[in-house]
């Protein structure tokens, strides 16, 4: 389990790599916000945000 400054350091992360791709004129789609909110909080694995991304692209819903 995560303690409260590591999850303020993910969702800090999470945030600045959501920020990076709009400096590239990139907007992250709901579906990837949430997964990576799972992500900062424990939930999920960076690992599995990619698979879901790369399963979407495949699957065409992207």
């Amino acid at each position: 389990m995560l303690d409260a400054r590591e999850i303020e350091d993910r969702r800090r992360a999470v945030a600045n790599a959501i920020a990076s791709q709009r400096l590239e004129g990139l907007e992250v789609d709901a579906q990837t916000r949430a997964e990576l909110d799972q992500v900062a909080l424990g939930e999920l694995e960076p690992a599995d945000v990619i698979a879901s991304i790369r399963r979407r692209l495949v699957a065409g819903n992207e």
